[in-house]
């Protein structure tokens, strides 16, 4: 009969099972092949990190990182299109814009008026081409120091085979 298993066995299948289930601690394996694990070693053996696992996690935190810092939210839009905008202003800078928009804009909203400084702002300073400017000298910074990185490994790789020396 079937029912005859070992006790012992049927422990170790549930708690492979239970570990499998359980996602605070869950692994996963990885397929590299020979190239990459020497590199990973390398980073090892320069004692940059402790072991493979711990350079693989760092990584992986790195990109995860890296990606949910890249997604923005939709922002919910109210009736009009528009998406509010929290501000932080001190209590007298509310006063003073409040009296504004009474006297000088026909009792004018507050968050109305205030969007729209913020508009002739921008297209005084044109800061779209501003933030475009910096945001391609950003990614050709990042794009640089890849460059750099692969190069100061190519480097080591020919120091170790001896081709290069210090």
């Amino acid at each position: 009969m079937f029912d005859n298993v070992p006790p012992r066995r049927s422990a170790l299948v549930r708690e492979r099972g239970a570990r499998r289930t359980d996602p605070e601690d869950a692994r996963i394996a990885l397929r590299c092949n020979r190239r990459e694990l020497e590199l990973i070693d390398s980073f090892v053996a320069n004692g940059e990190f402790e072991s493979r696992s711990e350079l693989l996690r760092a990584a992986m935190h790195a990109l995860l990182r890296s990606r949910a810092l890249s997604t923005d939210t939709t922002p919910e839009r109210d009736a009009e299109g528009f998406v509010e905008v929290p501000i932080r202003l001190r209590p007298h800078e509310v006063a003073e814009w409040k009296a504004y928009a009474h006297f000088l804009e026909n009792d004018r909203p507050l968050r109305d008026l205030l969007a729209a400084l913020v508009r002739e702002a921008a297209m005084a300073r044109k800061v779209r081409d501003q933030v475009d400017y910096h945001r391609v000298g950003a990614q050709t910074a990042a794009g640089h120091q890849e460059r750099e990185a692969a190069l100061r490994e190519s480097g080591k790789d020919l120091e170790r085979r001896g081709v290069v020396g210090r």
